[in-house]
C-alpha cells in the first residue's frame, strides 16, 4: 500500500487524512494525519518505511509478518514498519495518529557514503517513544498546517535528518559516519552560498545543492552548519528575510510583491518569518 496515493489508502482505513503532504512537493517524505473510528485492516505490504504516531489512547492488536502484539497505547506511542513487511491491524476506539513516511530508494541514496556495503535493514518496532521523531514529525505537521506551500528544503532536510537518525537507532547494520571537524572547504561553501544566494525567490532543494557539491544530503546538512552554525534551511530564510528588508525600501513595490521576489509563498508567508527573525512586521518596519 501506498499511503500517498490516497485510493490505496482506502483500501485499507476507512478514512481519507485530515491533514496530508499530497500537495507539498516533498518528493520523498509524506505525512498524513488520521482520526479513524475503531478498525480493522486487511493485512498488506507498504511501499514506504513507516512510522506511525499516536495521539490519544487506544487498545491497538497488531502483526508484523509472524510477530504479534496486543498492547495499550497512548499520546506518542510511536510504531515503525519498514517497507515490504506485510502488516494487519485492529483498534478498539477511536484512534488518532500521524503517518511519517519515507521513500526507501531515498534512504539509500542520503546513506550511501554512511553505510558500509551500503547494505542495512531497518527492524520493526512495536512500541518506541523517540522524541527526535516526535519533534521532527510536529515539525513537519506544522509545516503544513501553516504554510500553504512549505518548501522543498526544508522537506528534503527533515526528511535526510529521519533518515540517518533511523539507521542509527533502528536498522541491523549500524551507520558508520564520518567526522570532518573543520565543516566544509571553503570553496564547497562558497559555492554552496552563492547558488543559495542566486536563487532565493526558487523554491531551492536539498538535493540540487548536494549534487552541486558531489556529497551526500546528509553531509551537506552537516557540514553545512559545522560551517555556518545554522542548516541550509534556516540559512535560507534569514537571506530571504534580508533581501526584503532592502526591497521594503522601494515603496514603488508592494509587500506583496517583496514576499514573491524573495522566495516567499505570499505576504502572510514574509509577515511570519520576518516577525520572528526582525521583531516587526513588514508594514511597521516600512511605516518606520
Amino acid at each position: 500500500m501506498n499511503f500517498i496515493k490516497q485510493e490505496e489508502s482506502l483500501q485499507i482505513l476507512p478514512t481519507p487524512p485530515i491533514l496530508s503532504s499530497q500537495n507539498t512537493g516533498w518528493p520523498n517524505v509524506g505525512l498524513f494525519y488520521y482520526r479513524h473510528p475503531a478498525h480493522s485492516t486487511t493485512e498488506h505490504y507498504l511501499t514506504h518505511h513507516v512510522l506511525a504516531i499516536a495521539y490519544n489512547q487506544f487498545q491497538l492488536e497488531v502483526r508484523k509478518d509472524s510477530k504479534s502484539r496486543t498492547q495499550l497505547v497512548d499520546n506518542g506511542v510511536i510504531q515503525l514498519t519498514p517497507a515490504n513487511v506485510s502488516q494487519w491491524l485492529h483498534w478498539d476506539r477511536e484512534g488518532e495518529f500521524l503517518i511519517v513516511t519515507l521513500c526507501p530508494q531515498f534512504m539509500e541514496k542520503v546513506v550511501y557514503e554512511s553505510v558500509k556495503g551500503n547494505a542495512f535493514e531497518l527492524i520493526p518496532q512495536f512500541s518506541i517513544i523517540d522524541p527526535v521523531i516526535q519533534y521532527t514529525a510536529a515539525a513537519l505537521k506544522a509545516a503544513i498546517e501553516t504554510e500553504s506551500s512549505p518548501n522543498a528544503l526544508f522537506g528534503e532536510s527533515a526528511a535526510t535528518m529521519l533518515a540517518v537518525h533511523l539507521l542509527q537507532a533502528y536498522a541491523t547494520c549500524k551507520p558508520v559516519i564520518k567526522h570532518y571537524g573543520d565543516g566544509l572547504a571553503k570553496n564547497k561553501l562558497q559555492l554552496a552560498i552563492d547558488y543559495i544566494n542566486a536563487n532565493l525567490d526558487q523554491d531551492i532543494k536539498l538535493t540540487d545543492i548536494a549534487e552541486l557539491l558531489g556529497i551526500s544530503h546528509y553531509y551537506f546538512c552537516h557540514l553545512f552548519k559545522q560551517s555556518v552554525g545554522i542548516t541550509p534551511h534556516q540559512y535560507l530564510i534569514q537571506k530571504r528575510i534580508e533581501k526584503a528588508k532592502l526591497l521594503l525600501k522601494n515603496r514603488e513595490l508592494s509587500i506583496a510583491e517583496v514576499a514573491l521576489e524573495c522566495g516567499f509563498i505570499d505576504q502572510s508567508h514574509l509577515t511570519k518569518h520576518f516577525k520572528r527573525l526582525v521583531g516587526l512586521t513588514p508594514k511597521a518596519m516600512r511605516s518606520q
